[in-house]
């Protein structure tokens, strides 16, 4: 077996799952990204970021709570099919630190080989609410074998297991010059790519900026030609990868280029997020997004940080700007992180203090949905019908209830 594939030891920083998701715990995050940047104890109490009418209608199971379509736009296969033969020590703490984090959360050893098509597919249509998932590709072959850590025609493969489900990012490498060209006309016409997914230097060192006229604008020329508008990027959350890469100052120029493209920020760039916002505002470009995958690590270990974060992005990008990601499987099958930001609110002292923007029912429901499918053209009537027919979704249906994930006092929640 791999090494790589083997179970990590368990970490001393493990708890139970029930408080593990418990939004008020306001604990410690159980892995290396957010322990790094992590603030100081709120000053504001963690049970002032609850909503409780809100918890309420969760224990209720109300079902005027539920929103028009949960689209999830990071999503991840972790373990390749034939697996992975050799790795460089990067490419394989990478894949370490993955696992680690799932571990962290679910509280039971985790192997990297388990977090493959299975996992995926159990995490977001068995075990959460989620209707629509992007299923990212994963590049940096320099890293794993010479071979894409997750392929993108992998990524067909499993789009075609459930089509009514899941969209897919292709991914290829920058500095791979005009092969990077070539794999990506070929993503767009053989397999039919909603978008393209770039990750700055990590376990593949070499390095490249989203407005490289030389290396990432042919790129663009190619998704332009094909129809293909978004372009996604890991900013932020350096932990695994470079710094510098992390910044999104790069972006800025390339939306002002290409403003009939659209260039999304992955994490929201945090810790970064302020150099987001600032830089899209004063450059005046409409075309720059954040999505929020891992951020509901944030929303758990520090509220406060949590709710500055959101505010910064509602004033910066606005409403229509901000796009719901979890980055499933690292930190859990998702519901927790829907159930916990459903429940969510800023408190009034924040909203005075800062001016920034509720996040009110309206907004949530942008941000969970509304605001993908408008990107992508996804026609929400018709995508709901095509995931409420589909096996997976009478398969959900059909078991338990997803479980309740947010402290409520009701007697026998």
């Amino acid at each position: 077996m791999d090494k790589a594939s083997k179970p990590i030891s368990p970490s001393p920083l493990q708890r139970s799952r029930r408080q593990m998701l418990k939004l008020t715990a306001g604990g410690l995050a159980g892995f290396t990204f957010l322990q790094r940047k992590a603030n100081a104890v709120a000053a504001i109490a963690p049970e002032r970021f609850v909503e409780a009418l809100a918890v309420e209608r969760v224990a209720d199971r109300d079902p005027d709570l539920r929103v028009p379509i949960f689209i999830d736009m990071q999503t991840h296969v972790w373990w390749r099919a034939g697996g992975i033969k050799r790795m460089s020590e990067r490419g394989e703490m990478f894949l370490k630190t993955l696992a680690g984090a799932r571990q962290n959360m679910v509280g039971k050893p985790v192997a990297i080989a388990d977090m493959g098509r299975i996992m995926f597919i159990e995490d977001l249509f068995l075990r959460s609410e989620t209707d629509l998932a992007f299923l990212n590709s994963f590049g940096m072959k320099a890293a794993f074998d010479g071979v894409d850590l997750f392929p993108p025609r992998e990524a067909a493969l499993i789009r075609s297991m459930a089509p009514a489900r899941i969209r897919i990012l292709g991914c290829v490498d920058p500095p791979d010059g005009q092969s990077a060209v070539d794999s990506l006309i070929f993503q767009c016409e053989k397999l039919k790519i909603d978008g393209l997914k770039l990750y700055p230097p990590g376990p593949d060192t070499r390095g490249w900026r989203m407005d490289d006229e030389k290396l990432t604008y042919p790129l663009y020329e190619v998704l332009r030609k094909h129809g293909v508008k978004n372009i996604c990027v890991h900013k932020g959350f350096p932990g695994s990868f470079l710094e510098p890469g992390c910044h999104p100052a790069d972006m800025t120029r390339a939306a002002a280029d290409w403003p009939d493209l659209n260039f999304i920020a992955f994490h929201s760039a945090y810790p970064f997020e302020a150099e987001l916002a600032e830089q899209a505002k004063q450059a005046k470009v409409k075309n720059i997004y954040a999505e929020m995958g891992l951020l509901a690590g944030v929303m758990r270990a520090n509220p406060q940080r949590f709710a500055e974060c959101m505010g910064t992005l509602l004033d910066g990008l606005g409403a229509d700007h901000i796009l719901w990601g979890t980055d499933t499987p690292v930190i859990g099958p998702p519901h927790w992180q829907i159930q916990g930001f459903q429940t969510f609110t800023i408190p009034d002292e924040l909203i005075e203090k800062k001016k920034y923007q509720q996040l009110t029912p309206e907004v949530k429901r942008k941000i969970f949905g509304e605001n993908v499918a408008r990107l992508f053209n996804i026609d929400i009537k018709k995508a709901k019908q095509g995931v409420e027919s589909d096996l997976l979704y009478k398969m959900r249906n059909d078991a338990e209830p997803l479980p309740l994930t947010v402290e409520t006092n009701k007697p026998g929640k």
